[in-house]
């Protein structure tokens, strides 16, 4: 996030932001939204591909 904008996102310190300040930070936290969305997609396939592979390999014990 840009380094001239405060860390503390409360109620007050947005309202003392302009609109382009503004902007930024919804700008900045759709990129991270978007970027954590991809890995919780990406952790999720993991985790479906080594339930699969722990079902294979119980199988193969039996």
């Amino acid at each position: 996030m840009n380094q001239n904008l405060p860390q503390d996102l409360d109620r007050e310190s947005l309202n003392q932001l302009s609109k382009q300040e503004l902007v930024e930070i919804i700008i900045e936290q759709s990129k991270v939204i978007g970027e954590l969305q991809k890995t919780v997609l990406e952790l999720q396939q993991e985790i479906e591909r080594l339930k699969v592979s722990r079902d294979l390999d119980s199988k193969n014990l039996i």
